[in-house]
């Protein structure tokens, strides 16, 4: 069976796309086939597998796969902070810094941004029933390991933004405040790709994953999950224990491999831009770039009897 195409909406040339997906013909073995999916249960998505990629990628020889890469994905590497010498290893050119201007952070305030270079969907919460993402189920408890949620989240927003192999791998903090401390779920390491969702649509709430509260003047509070993906080594955190932390600034970043960051947002504390609810409603993810906007923060939730906070 040959998977269908992932369509994309590209909001600077106003069209639909369709992706490039790193490694297509295994993803159409490995999750296209009922053998190629027994080999993914039982191997392919163990962490041991992943580990051991994950230190190919780290080895000098990876060095000639990076322009390679870099062509056949478009990657401009003008915007990357490149050492003098160049990158020792492909997963050096993978979690690579980008120069401060090449992704600039809006100075309105009131603009809700994305924490990562990804493709998004937005949906809402429902209470504890099932939250279908174009094929993905799961459900808040289930999501975060968390038997009873704040009643502030139902009705609320879920963004998931999927990070593909060709993306710039470092994630930041959509809002400012206060970072509580990081939560680790363990699980298995299937391919966060809505290829491999059709095939598995509760992925997001088993695979391997991290998530935090965070406490914002400006947001409420908000949570933010960040899911491992097949072949990604590792998730590193800045701030594991928590702490203050600021728009925009980095959170952390994924070592090789593709993968997600979830946000939850309370109910009607932001506004996303009607583009990308637009094409969500169609099962169609939309471009965006770290610090991109993507919606607005609404003010009169704060007239609202605020909800209590979140346990750190």
């Amino acid at each position: 069976m040959i998977l269908d195409e992932i369509l994309l909406y590209n909001r600077r040339t106003g069209l639909i796309e369709k992706e490039q997906v790193y490694g297509r013909q295994w993803m159409d073995i490995f999750y296209g086939r009922p053998w190629g999916r027994r080999i993914t249960d039982h191997l392919l998505c163990k962490h041991p597998l992943s580990r051991l990629y994950g230190l190919m990628q780290k080895s000098k020889w990876s060095r000639r796969k990076i322009a390679p890469f870099a062509a056949q994905y478009g990657i401009d590497l003008s915007e990357a902070i490149v050492p003098a010498g160049g990158f020792d290893s492909f997963n050096d050119f993978f979690i690579r810094r980008l120069k401060p201007a090449a992704r600039p952070l809006p100075k309105d305030p009131s603009l809700l941004i994305s924490p990562a270079d990804s493709r998004l969907q937005v949906f809402e919460v429902a209470d504890d029933r099932p939250l279908t993402v174009k094929g993905t189920v799961l459900t808040l408890p289930q999501l975060l390991g968390v038997p009873n949620l704040e009643p502030a989240f139902r009705g609320g927003l879920c963004l998931i933004f999927r990070l593909a192999p060709c993306d710039f791998h470092r994630f930041g903090y959509m809002e400012g405040g206060v970072q509580g401390p990081v939560h680790t779920i363990g699980g298995p390491l299937h391919s966060v790709s809505p290829l491999s969702l059709r095939h598995r649509p509760d992925i997001h709430s088993t695979n391997f994953r991290q998530w935090c509260f965070v406490q914002s003047p400006r947001l409420g509070t908000m949570i933010q999950v960040e899911v491992g993906a097949m072949m990604v080594g590792s998730i590193v955190q800045r701030l594991p224990e928590g702490g203050p932390c600021q728009r925009g600034h980095e959170k952390g970043y994924f070592q090789f491999g593709g993968s997600t960051v979830i946000g939850i947002l309370e109910h009607d504390h932001a506004c996303i831009d009607p583009d990308i609810l637009d094409n969500s409603r169609k099962g169609i993810e939309t471009l965006v770039r770290y610090g991109e906007p993507i919606g607005t923060i609404l003010e009169q939730w704060k007239r609202l009897q605020p909800s209590a906070p979140m346990p750190f």
